[in-house]
């Protein structure tokens, strides 16, 4: 069986990087799969798998108006968003990349140049930071489609249920109308938090696809082991990303040959399926955002993914950055260091000209590198006037302290 499995991951690695796997550009839809009662070789395992992996194709009226509009030679957007699976180690292998160019080999006119690839992944980064980012890293590139991957990046408390499902919602209301394709994916031991993001993105009527789902398939029935998908604990290696971007070409596939939803998505009657924390957010950088007093600090920034910040001077002096602005919630993305010259970033918050909190984050994190977290620094659910102040703690004025993003959200 690993032989077979190998000489298929082989053949399926090769013609995903030619862009054979596809439909000729345009042609007839190929054939649909069943499912083999007693598979024998790996393909047949792999045939079953795909059809695990496909949770729901919800909804597809918008995804096969961007079917539509890329075979007519119009421009189509595919944005990625999700942790370092998405990111990925080889920009060239990573599932994302496949998965861009088999749509636009299949669908794309000609070869494909109408459509364009977007990766906004980031490391290490869950669902909070992805929802504050979403506007700038998703929104902003007027997606047709929408790839939300952070099921390994993400626990199961309220706050992360919130931002996840802000970006869902801050998707199917954007202006592009852009298809929401969920993605699932899992740890060697097994860990994913796809169960709440099935019912979220159930309550949507969203695409899901779950790659956690076709390859423990996979791995129950001995047809792979985990060392043929992923060199470590979580991210696919090349001969994985392949597996899942054959996922990923499948669901395309069962979608270009179904009739189609007959009328687009439309948001629930009901209120959100989680507290509304997230929705609507907007990120403040310092290249499009102008502080209202620079104080004792000076622009740029050295988190990862994030110099577009500021960083206080390495001095005592301890005069505030501030930030004015109306919004509902107010949040603070500061890096996780692993100097410990870095010390702890201070923001008095005040909200209608009432001081409402005062929030301390700790910027030294041993083993850190300057991955960025998501602070809470005050919530409402009406709109209002913000000052946040932000100083070092009083205790170690003299330290290293960066502010890589200010964000708040609006009605």
């Amino acid at each position: 069986m690993s032989n077979l499995k190998r000489a298929f991951v082989f053949a399926l690695t090769a013609a995903l990087s030619m862009g054979l796997l596809t439909a000729c550009g345009g042609g007839p839809a190929k054939e649909g799969l069943e499912w083999i009662d007693n598979p024998s070789n790996f393909d047949e395992y792999m045939n079953n798998a795909k059809i695990k992996s496909l949770t729901s194709l919800g909804n597809t009226y918008r995804l096969k108006k961007a079917i539509e509009k890329a075979r007519n030679g119009e421009d189509v957007n595919i944005v990625y968003i999700g942790g370092s699976i998405t990111e990925g180690d080889h920009l060239d292998t990573c599932y994302a990349n496949r998965s861009y160019n088999y749509f636009k080999d299949t669908f794309g006119k000609g070869k494909g140049e109408n459509v364009h690839y977007f990766n906004s992944g980031i490391s290490g980064t869950p669902s909070t930071l992805g929802s504050l980012r979403f506007e700038n890293d998703v929104l902003k590139n007027e997606p047709d489609i929408v790839f939300i991957e952070f099921a390994v990046n993400d626990g199961d408390d309220d706050d992360t249920k919130s931002a996840y499902e802000a970006m869902i919602r801050d998707a199917l209301n954007y202006k592009s109308k852009p298809a929401v394709i969920l993605l699932f994916a899992r740890m060697q031991e097994g860990w994913t938090s796809q169960g709440w993001k099935k019912e979220i993105g159930a309550h949507y009527d969203v695409s899901m696809i779950s790659y956690a789902d076709g390859i423990t398939y996979l791995f129950d029935e001995g047809a792979m082991e985990w060392s043929e998908f992923s060199n470590d604990y979580t991210h696919p290696h090349a001969e994985g990303n392949a597996v899942v971007a054959e996922f990923i070409a499948y669901f395309y596939d069962e979608v270009d040959r179904s009739e189609g939803s007959p009328e687009d998505i439309t948001l629930p009657d009901s209120e959100m399926h989680t507290p509304d924390y997230y929705y609507n957010c907007h990120m403040m950088q310092r290249s499009d955002t102008t502080p209202d007093d620079i104080g004792s600090w000076r622009k740029a920034s050295s988190g990862f993914h994030y110099s577009d910040g500021w960083t206080k001077a390495f001095d005592d002096n301890n005069d505030p950055l501030v930030f004015e602005f109306t919004g509902k919630s107010a949040y603070v993305v500061y890096p996780a260091a692993g100097n410990n010259t870095f010390g702890t970033l201070v923001a008095n918050v005040y909200f209608n000209g009432e001081l409402v909190a005062t929030r301390e984050f700790n910027e030294y994190l041993e083993g850190g590198w300057s991955c960025p977290y998501v602070g809470n620094l005050y919530r409402s659910y009406n709109e209002g006037e913000y000052r946040i102040e932000f100083t070092a703690k009083e205790d170690n004025v003299k330290c290293d302290l960066q502010v890589l993003a200010v964000a708040y959200t609006t009605k």
